[in-house]
């Protein structure tokens, strides 16, 4: 049985990956290039299953599971995402680079405390879903291969001066 505190930081985990959700609704919504859209719906989809996840374990160690809507934090995470996505797709992806930063290090922290093994595999499968998030956006802005499939097929980004 899990004491308070593991339930409480189960929970903010759990908080977390739902405003995470919400943030990655707003981006959608602003998105235009669908594969982008496409990828970021499967982020998405990973946030969706560590709150179901977390809340699997929270109801095992006889906690009250989390909702999925935002609290304070997600519902400021969210008006940022929606005002920066109306800078376009870059802009939208560097918010979205920042949020998965933090969950990054919040998985990250979370490895740092005492778990039963199988909380431990669980937390260190998240954390690694918030890294491959983080290096495909990361790799994205760099790479921007949406900007790609708008350009002429005779011409490249070296005849475009860029």
């Amino acid at each position: 049985m899990a004491d308070k505190s593991e339930v409480a930081r189960l929970h903010s985990l759990a908080q977390l990956d739902a405003d995470a959700v919400g943030a990655y609704d707003v981006a959608i919504a602003r998105i235009g290039p669908a594969l982008v859209r496409e990828r970021l719906n499967s982020f998405r989809a990973d946030h969706l299953r560590h709150v179901q996840d977390l809340n699997t374990l929270i109801r095992h160690f006889g906690g009250e599971p989390v909702a999925l809507r935002p609290d304070l934090k997600g519902s400021a995470m969210k008006g940022l995402t929606a005002m920066t996505g109306l800078m376009g797709t870059e802009a939208t992806l560097w918010a979205m680079l920042g949020n998965e930063e933090l969950f990054d290090r919040a998985y990250e922290l979370a490895l740092q405390f005492e778990w039963t093994p199988e909380v431990k595999v669980l937390i260190r499968q998240h954390r690694e879903d918030e890294r491959r998030h983080g290096t495909w956006i990361r790799d994205a802005v760099r790479t921007r291969p949406w900007a790609e499939s708008r350009l002429p097929s005779f011409m490249d980004t070296a005849e475009m001066g860029a």
